[in-house]
């Protein structure tokens, strides 16, 4: 299971880049549901929904809403949300056309007639790889709520810009899964960021890749970070989560057993959710 998680880990135009500052500074609206919630930003050129699906995993699945279309990114892998979701984005009144999967394939083909979209690498992770695995552990553990089943990826995306839905992503290629940059907006979304959460750090090389992708977000200086298991997040969140991957770093080399590497970081970081995270970034590291 720990093993399976290894798989986690642009030219901006000035003018786009200051419509989305101006708009990333101002508060979302809320829309509470009966089972999550979620926060609407309207960012000018498209508007984001960022639904956060209350569910056992804190997961997150986004759309954005253009004059014409609703483009996806990742699912909602229980029941519930599913049709939650599915009920919102009608009354959204415009037709859900695309949908990117990276990390969470979970859900089966909730989105009806709207075209899948992935890299080469993680549509061969989704299908028969180690993001299939972590989706039919997962359906294991929590029964017949979460859907296992699997879409067909019926488009490849390549890394760099791409044009889907009408709408244009830089496309970061992370392996077996990537992040999406959307130049239009100042916006990213990667797998799992959480300022106030801990990470999966797969051993000293996955914690110096993670550490290059954060230093990247902070230069590209995105307006707002979004991620599969938090609210969309800033700059500082990032600032923080750098320092908080540097420290992990430092207190691995300190530390010769995975209980005091465990201590030493709750030590310092007491009020982090994640304690499952930091269970397996230890197990990755000092093993079992």
């Amino acid at each position: 299971m720990k093993k399976i998680v290894l798989a986690f880990s642009v030219a901006l135009l000035s003018l786009a880049i200051g419509a989305a500052a101006f708009a990333a500074d101002t508060a979302p609206v809320e829309r509470k549901l009966k089972h999550g919630y979620v926060q609407v930003y309207d960012l000018g050129p498209l508007t984001l929904h960022a639904y956060q699906t209350a569910d056992l995993m804190a997961d997150e699945a986004i759309v954005l809403e253009t004059g014409k279309n609703l483009v996806a990114i990742e699912s909602p892998p229980f029941t519930d949300n599913i049709a939650e979701w599915k009920e919102y984005l009608n009354g959204l009144g415009k037709p859900l056309t695309d949908i990117l999967i990276s990390y969470h394939p979970a859900g089966g083909k909730w989105y009806g007639q709207a075209k899948s979209h992935a890299t080469e690498g993680a549509k061969k992770a989704i299908t028969a790889g180690p993001t299939k695995a972590l989706t039919e552990s997962l359906g294991q553990s929590f029964g017949t709520g979460f859907i296992t089943d699997i879409p067909d990826i019926e488009a490849n995306l390549t890394s760099g810009l791409n044009t889907v839905g009408g709408i244009e992503f830089d496309i970061i290629d992370a392996g077996d899964g990537y992040d999406i940059a959307i130049p239009a907006i100042n916006v990213i979304y990667t797998h799992m960021l959480g300022a106030d959460t801990h990470s999966i750090l797969a051993g000293p090389d996955h914690l110096r890749a993670v550490l290059a992708s954060l230093e990247n977000m902070k230069k590209k200086g995105y307006q707002l970070i979004l991620s599969s298991h938090h609210t969309p997040e800033k700059q500082a969140d990032v600032d923080t989560k750098i320092a908080y991957v540097k420290r992990v770093q430092a207190i691995a080399a300190e530390n010769k057993t995975k209980d005091e590497f465990i201590a030493a970081i709750k030590k310092e970081y007491p009020d982090y959710q994640g304690d499952n995270y930091l269970d397996m970034t230890a197990g990755f590291f000092y093993g079992k």
